[in-house]
């Protein structure tokens, strides 16, 4: 029996040990479950246990937490569940909004510049026609 129960010891406190270790330092906002403290206090109060749920749920890399959907965590930026979540997309359209606003608007001043040379075009005409009319009718 004794036989068992040394590698058995030496096996609990290496794994203590290293989930001591990888606790300590991983930062708290990579770590699941539980806060860091409380991790800390499960793998040296429970050393195999304790050390063993560390690896398998305790953190963002661990096997299990991220097979696991009800431990799953996002890591990186999420992506928006709707558009009207999604700031880029939003800001997109407005830009979209504003560049039709200023293309309608661009339209409509070169249209009315256009009325203007067109009723300019038509008054000197009608003005060189009224002068021409006036020579033929008095001689001088």
């Amino acid at each position: 029996m004794p036989r068992l129960l040394i590698p058995l010891i030496i096996v609990a406190l290496g794994v203590m040990i290293y989930a001591l270790i990888e606790t300590i330092s991983t930062s708290s906002d990579r770590i699941r479950i539980m806060p860091k403290g409380v991790w800390i206090v499960v793998i040296i109060l429970v050393p195999l246990i304790g050390g063993v749920l560390w690896l398998l749920f305790g953190n963002e890399n661990a096997y299990l937490a991220s097979t696991v959907q009800g431990f799953k965590k996002a890591s990186g930026p999420q992506r928006p569940a709707t558009p009207d979540d999604d700031d880029e997309f939003l800001r997109s359209l407005d830009i979209q909004r504003a560049q039709r606003r200023k293309a309608e608007e661009l339209r409509k001043r070169e249209e009315e510049l256009r009325r203007r040379e067109q009723d300019l075009d038509e008054d000197s005409d009608s003005d060189s026609n009224s002068d021409n009319s006036d020579e033929d009718q008095n001689p001088a």
